[in-house]
């Protein structure tokens, strides 16, 4: 019976601006994200009949319909034709702290998509697989991507960047989710001038060019995340503390990420902080090459 294993990795965005309040209720962003080695692991085999047998760990992830995953395998059975089979059992095995701003949900979700297209053999092209991706979640479409890019919009429209490696990270979880859109909530007016976005994106990076000096690391929902799990700004001042080139939120937090000047440095700091009772993780940032080749796209 064939067997699919795919690495599904987290993301940090190096840097978040909140524009505007658009129609459709979203909120207008523009923002550098990258991929990391942090990763869940999803497993995906045949099986008979028409259903999904989903399995996550832990076990107090919900794994019904309102799961990402499970609503990727929907999307992904409504492009068979009837006559196909669209039996399958997963497995999803989290590492990606939940409610941390670190895409994970949305990480899996493009991971069941590009499996489910590999294990079904269907010929979805890339624009069809992206509309899918959107569909499901303003992150998802940059998690058929990887690597450094831009995203605008709702966060849907992807604009890949050079691989900004060199660099090693500590990512800190206080250990308090927070809900996006209880973060946003927060917003009650744009952050960023349209006209400062600007200046945010990278010309031509160096492969060892440090975070700070390649794009300006910043988070406007920091403010409003802070609001809800004030820890977040001890936490970011405690990176700083032990050495971090640069610190900010990710996503709508609470993770905090702090980027080093190399891998020892980072290991140090990571055992410092470490005693403070939060969770603590050590990852790098991840190549599209690399993330291509974990998600089964090379």
């Amino acid at each position: 019976m064939k067997r699919i294993t795919l690495r599904a990795h987290a993301k940090i965005n190096l840097n978040l601006k909140v524009l505007r309040l658009r129609p459709d209720g979203f909120h207008e962003i523009d923002s550098v994200v990258q991929t990391i080695s942090l990763h869940d692991t999803l497993t995906l085999e045949e099986a008979p009949g028409d259903s999904l047998d989903l399995t996550v760990d832990p076990p107090e992830v919900p794994a019904g319909p309102d799961n990402l995953v499970f609503k990727a395998w929907e999307r992904m059975s409504g492009a068979l034709s009837q006559t196909r089979q669209r039996g399958v059992r997963m497995r999803l095995d989290k590492r990606i702290p939940i409610g941390a701003g670190l895409g994970g949900g949305s990480s899996d979700c493009a991971a069941a998509l590009a499996g489910l297209r590999r294990l079904w053999g269907i010929g979805l092209a890339e624009d069809r697989m992206r509309a899918l991706a959107a569909g499901l979640g303003s992150d998802v479409p940059f998690f058929l991507t990887g690597g450094t890019a831009r995203l605008r919009g709702r966060g849907t429209e992807v604009e890949p960047l050079p691989d900004l490696l060199g660099h090693a990270l500590v990512l800190v979880y206080p250990r308090t989710p927070l809900l996006t859109r209880e973060v946003y909530a927060q917003v009650q007016e744009p952050l960023t001038p349209s006209a400062e976005t600007g200046s945010m994106p990278p010309s031509n990076p160096t492969e060892h060019a440090a975070v700070g000096d390649w794009v300006r690391v910043g988070n406007d929902l920091e403010r409003g995340a802070r609001m809800l799990c004030p820890v977040i700004g001890e936490v970011k001042g405690c990176l700083l503390d032990v050495g971090a080139r640069s610190a900010a939120m990710s996503g709508s937090g609470s993770a905090v990420f702090g980027a080093f000047e190399d891998a020892a440095a980072a290991d140090r700091a990571a055992r410092e902080v470490g005693r403070r009772g939060w969770m603590v993780m050590r990852s790098d940032p991840l190549s599209r090459a690399e993330f291509f080749r974990d998600l089964g796209m090379e």
